[in-house]
C-alpha cells in the first residue's frame, strides 16, 4: 500500500481558494485553504504530479514531524528521535531552513542550527558518520517551522520554487512571479479560447502564463530539477511515465489569440526569448507599441496588465500619468472587453478614472496588492466574470496552518 503524506502547498496570499480549485482540477480531494497555502495528503505520485502540473502553487512541503517546542532542548531532543534515516544516508548532502514566530526560541538561524545538530548526532549515532552539509544544492531540503511553540518540520519536494519555471532568460528587476501570474489569470475567469491582450506586458509574463495554460503544457516540463530528484527513494520511472503522460496532453492548436505589447523594444526582444524558451515560438503576437496606440483586435475579449506601482519602477507620482492613460484607452477603444490591472499601489489604482467591478486583494511578496476588474461591455453583459473575493480562510487549530 502507498505511503500517504501529509502535504502543504504554499502559494501567494490571497490565491489559497484558487490553489484549492487547482489541486481539485488533479483529481486531489480533501483540500484545506490556510494562511499562504493548502493542506492536503497523497502518495508520491501525488507529489511528483503537483510539481508538474501546479501552476499556482511556490513550494510542495511534505511533513515528516510535529512535536511541541519551547526550549532549544525540546527541539534537539525531539529531533534525535526521527527516523533521518528514512530521508537520506550519511553519504548524502542536506539543508535547513529556519521559520521562526511566536515563540520562545527566537532566532530561526538558531532553530536551524539546532536542528542540523540532532540531524547529524542521530546519524553519527547511527552510521559513525553524518551527512554534510549544502546550503545551495542540498539532496534533501528541510523546512522548519515554528510558530507559538509547535515545530513543524518538513522535507521540501520543489527544491528551486516553483514560480520559476525556467523559460526566463534573464530576470528583469520589475518581473512579475510566473506562479501569481498564472493564479491571477484564474481570477479573471478567463476560458483559455478567446482573446488575450497584455499592452504593458515587459517581459512577457502574462501571455506567455496564458498560453501554456490554453495549450494544457504543464509547467514543470520545462524544468530539469526538482527538490524529489535527490530523495533516497526518488522513483525516476514512475517520474518519467508522468513527463510522459504530460507531453502527450500539450496542444498548441488550443492556444487562442494572445497579443503583448510593450513601448520598450528590449522589453518586446526578452519576452520573445522568454516565449521560446517555453516552446512558444511563433505562437504570440509580440510588438513594441506605445500604450496610446494599443486597440484590441476583435469586440470581445481580456485585457490584463501589470503596470509599475513604484515600488521596483518609476516614481509614483509619474505613474499617475500612466494609470490615467491606460483608463481612457479601456474606455475609448476597449468597449466589449473585460479588463483587469495589478497594482501594488492604490492611489494609482484610483487614477485610472472607472469604476471598478471587483477587487481582489492579494499579496505579492510582502506587498498588499489588488486585481481591479472593469466591465468595458458596451450594451453588452461582461464576458469574463471575475472569481468573487477569496474568504478569508481563518485556520482552524494548529494543523490548518504551515507554522
Amino acid at each position: 500500500m502507498a505511503k500517504i503524506f501529509n502535504l502543504f502547498l504554499t502559494c501567494a496570499g490571497g490565491l489559497e481558494e484558487v490553489c484549492c480549485r487547482e489541486l481539485a482540477s488533479l483529481k486531489i480531494t480533501g483540500c484545506r485553504p490556510a494562511i499562504g497555502g493548502v493542506h492536503f495528503t497523497g502518495d508520491l505520485k501525488t507529489v511528483y504530479r503537483v510539481n508538474l502540473y501546479s501552476r499556482v502553487g511556490i513550494r510542495l512541503l511534505v511533513k515528516i514531524a510535529k512535536y511541541h517546542c519551547s526550549s532549544e532542548d525540546e527541539l534537539y531532543n525531539h529531533a534525535l528521535k526521527i527516523p533521518w534515516e528514512l530521508y537520506l544516508t550519511n553519504r548524502m548532502t542536506f539543508a535547513i531552513h529556519g521559520f521562526v514566530s511566536n515563540s520562545k526560541i527566537r532566532h530561526s538561524k538558531y532553530a536551524a542550527l539546532k536542528l542540523k545538530d540532532a540531524l547529524a548526532d542521530a546519524m553519527r549515532r547511527k552510521y559513525g558518520a553524518r551527512p554534510n552539509v549544502d546550503t545551495e544544492h542540498p539532496d534533501v531540503q528541510f523546512n522548519l517551522h515554528l510558530n507559538n511553540n509547535i515545530a513543524n518540520l518538513y522535507m521540501d519536494s520543489s527544491g528551486t520554487p516553483l514560480s520559476r519555471r525556467g523559460y526566463r532568460t534573464v530576470l528583469h528587476k520589475a518581473s512579475l512571479n510566473e506562479a501569481l501570474a498564472a493564479g491571477l489569470l484564474y481570477l479573471t475567469g478567463w476560458d483559455g479560447r478567446s482573446a488575450l491582450y497584455d499592452p504593458l506586458c515587459g517581459s512577457g509574463t502574462f501571455p506567455i502564463e496564458a498560453a501554456l495554460m490554453a495549450a494544457d503544457q504543464a509547467p514543470g516540463l520545462l524544468r530539469s530539477r526538482f527538490g524529489f530528484m535527490g530523495w533516497k527513494h526518488f522513483n525516476r520511472e514512475l517520474w518519467e511515465s508522468l513527463r510522459t503522460e504530460a507531453q502527450q496532453r500539450i496542444d498548441h492548436s488550443r492556444i487562442p489569440a494572445i497579443f503583448g505589447s510593450d513601448a520598450r523594444g528590449d522589453n518586446i526582444t526578452l519576452a520573445k526569448r522568454n516565449a521560446k524558451a517555453a516552446g512558444l515560438s511563433g505562437i504570440i503576437n509580440w510588438s513594441v507599441k506605445d500604450i496610446r496606440a494599443f486597440r484590441p483586435g476583435g469586440d470581445t475579449g481580456l485585457i490584463i496588465c501589470n503596470p509599475p506601482y513604484g515600488e521596483r519602477l518609476g516614481d509614483p507620482e509619474q505613474l499617475k500619468t500612466l494609470y490615467r492613460l491606460v483608463g481612457d484607452i479601456f474606455k475609448q477603444h476597449c468597449a466589449g472587453h473585460s479588463a483587469f490591472i495589478f497594482t501594488g499601489n492604490p492611489e494609482l489604482g484610483k487614477a485610472v478614472g472607472l469604476r471598478t467591478s471587483a477587487k481582489i486583494p492579494l499579496r505579492n511578496g510582502n506587498i498588499d496588492c489588488r486585481l481591479l476588474k472593469y466591465d468595458l461591455y458596451q450594451g453588452t453583459k461582461k464576458k469574463f466574470p471575475a472569481t468573487e473575493k477569496p474568504g478569508d480562510s481563518e485556520p482552524q487549530s494548529q494543523d490548518d496552518q504551515i507554522n
